[in-house]
């Protein structure tokens, strides 16, 4: 009966349901059919949950926190080469060759004979020298008789132009202090007149007026005295017109002209005095051209001795000697007895291998906490079993040029790591090595693998506690090395941390920005302070949000974080199919050991970005 009635229910229920009523009334009429697509319904939703379920339990490893020392150092591999390196090159002007050079290899003094050349095109040059030499001793009088002459002459001429000068001077002076005041007063004063000739015969008018309406004056006399007034009127117009163009044109015009004059003698003076110039200069270079000829041909016979002398070369210092064509790559010419030199060429570089460096590469994550003078160690890759001690001498103040080409975002800054203790005899430049700049040594601290710590909106936090649900603990963070990282409060000893941090969906950052939304919102109504406006000159401009520069850890973290992108789909999924809420590791995530995180080399992540926050959690459809 409980069948039925439920029957009847459904029947009146998907009526008003087509496409069900349809599926429904299909399924009473072919029952088995119904109950085989059923169960494999049932089949496919028992495989999705088994295969989320099984993507959700991910092997789970913890590390228990201890104290411990703790060396912040940074390793890296280099070069060896000499502190101190000569170039020995040939200083013989022309081209000569190799009569004799001392071995490869060969550990030489100070002092010690290195390369001979051939002199033998000198000695010629130096015998034809010593006749020109006696040959410009008699060309040197007559260009000092001609240069008295000169002298003379031109002495007259400039104090003849300068007389003109003073003249010209004169006459401007006496226009701008003398004439023109007088003109000008003139043009005033004529104007004052005309204005007071017209104010009286306007006071004259006014009185003919009231005389003729009481008829003691005729209409004539009226007509006069008006006429006199417009008279007066285009006289006072006259002289003012007359004062304005003197003003305007008139004044400017002659001072122009004496200015002219005078500017006129005075580049005459000029141009006289620089052709006198040329002309005495002339007779000096005449002069000094004869002196220098004599000067010249003597310097060339003492040079010329001297290039005999350079034809042997000693050792400016203790060295190796190597020769520049075993390093020189393929375009350098083979240095060996017999062969030619040209002027300035390389011929044996003489480093000394009694102080050496080690050139090695920092990533920029780690070049802020590479001075100079920190201790090193080095040890040589063909000498494993012996460590050396240094300090850092040198590091570079902008990144290596050199390695752009085939990684332009790589940023590396060359250090050198000097030596201090004594080197073997047979350890030579050029051999591999690496060096250990220690930072410091922190004794007795708390320190966890750095892939225990996440970065989860601006906060460091690791996850404590063994179980289903660890628990999320905020810590702080300090120095940190390859492998683990320095904690300063927040754990104690003998905590589990879990080794891969869980975070949930919200809490992965995939857009990549810089700024969350929150920040930027609250950072835009508070804006009221204006932004402080760019120096010119300088390279620094207010960034338009509050945002914190990023901590080394969340550097050091950044590959963590795209491998969370990375399984974000299928995060995404879990959210779809509304799965309890666990804090566990992403579906098909790989699961992050201290094993697998700790091969990350170092400085190969970028500076991390702070998650934004969101309310948007839309499901993401799986592809």
């Amino acid at each position: 009966m409980r069948l039925d009635s439920l029957r009847v229910f459904l029947d009146r229920w998907l009526k008003g349901k087509p496409v069900v009523g349809k599926a429904w009334q299909w399924s009473q009429q072919h029952p088995r059919w119904a109950a085989a697509v059923l169960a494999a319904l049932l089949a496919v939703v028992v495989m999705v949950v088994a295969s989320f379920s099984h993507g959700s339990s991910v092997q789970r490893d913890y590390y228990k926190v201890k104290r411990g020392d703790f060396l912040i150092s940074v390793v890296e591999g280099g070069t060896l080469r000499a502190l101190n390196e000569f170039s020995i090159r040939s200083d013989v002007e022309t081209m000569t060759k190799i009569i004799g050079i001392v071995p490869e290899g060969t550990y030489v003094h100070k002092g010690e004979l290195l390369v001979s050349l051939d002199a033998s095109q000198i000695k010629d040059s130096l015998d034809s020298q010593e006749i020109t030499v006696e040959n410009s001793r008699f060309a040197l009088v007559q260009a000092e008789q001609a240069l008295v002459i000169q002298k003379s002459t031109v002495e007259s001429n400039i104090k003849d132009y300068e007389l003109k000068l003073e003249f010209a001077r004169s006459d401007l002076e006496k226009y701008i202090e003398g004439d023109w005041p007088q003109a000008k007063n003139n043009a005033e004063s004529a104007i004052t007149l005309a204005a007071e000739d017209l104010v009286r015969a306007k006071d004259k008018l006014d009185w003919t007026k009231k005389l003729n309406e009481k008829s003691y004056a005729t209409k004539a006399d009226l007509q006069a005295d008006s006429m006199a007034v417009e008279q007066k009127q285009v006289a006072l117009a006259q002289y003012k017109e007359a004062q304005l163009l003197l003003l305007k044109y008139t004044y400017p015009k002659q001072r122009r002209q004496y200015e002219a004059y005078v500017d006129s003698w005075q580049k005459d003076v000029e141009r006289l005095k620089q052709r006198s110039a040329s002309q005495v200069a002339q007779a000096e270079a005449d002069l000094v051209s004869r002196r220098r000829t004599l000067a010249l041909q003597q310097e060339r016979l003492d040079e010329l001795k001297k290039q005999m002398s350079l034809c042997k070369i000693y050792a400016p210092s203790d060295g190796l000697v190597v020769y520049s064509s075993s390093t020189g790559g393929y375009s350098s010419i083979l240095i060996e007895e017999g062969a030619s030199i040209r002027y300035r060429q390389e011929i044996i570089k003489l480093p000394d291998i009694t102080q050496m460096v080690i050139e090695i590469r920092v990533h920029e994550s780690h070049i802020t906490k590479i001075k100079p003078g920190q201790t090193s160690y080095v040890t040589i890759d063909s000498m494993p079993d012996m460590r050396l001690k240094g300090h850092v001498h040198k590091v570079a103040v902008l990144p290596d040029s050199s390695s752009r080409y085939y990684n332009p975002t790589l940023k590396v800054y060359v250090t050198e790591v000097l030596i201090d203790d004594t080197l073997p005899p047979e350890l030579k430049p050029g051999v591999s090595g690496r060096a250990e700049v220690v930072i410091t040594n922190l004794l007795n601290v708390l320190a966890v693998p750095i892939q225990a710590v996440a970065s989860i909106k601006g906060e460091q936090v690791c996850f404590a506690g063994k179980g289903t649900t660890p628990r999320k603990v905020a810590v702080e963070v300090g120095l940190y090395n390859d492998k683990f990282i320095e904690i300063k409060s927040g754990l104690k000893e003998g905590d589990d941390l879990l080794l891969a941090p869980l975070l949930e969906p919200d809490e992965i950052d995939l857009s990549g920005s810089i700024v969350a939304a929150n920040e930027y919102e609250a950072d835009r109504k508070a804006g009221g302070k204006k932004r402080k406006p760019a120096t010119k000159g300088t390279g620094t401009q207010e960034k338009p949000g509050a945002t914190k520069p990023p901590t080394p850890l969340q550097t050091l973290q950044q590959p963590l974080k795209e491998l969370r992108r990375a399984a974000q789909p299928i995060e995404a999924a879990h959210a779809t199919v509304q799965l309890p809420a666990r804090e566990l590791l992403p579906a098909g995530a790989p699961a992050m050991t201290a094993t697998n995180l700790s091969a990350t080399p170092p400085g190969s992540s970028v500076p991390g970005t702070k998650v934004p926050a969101t309310d948007n959690k839309k499901p993401v459809q799986t592809p």
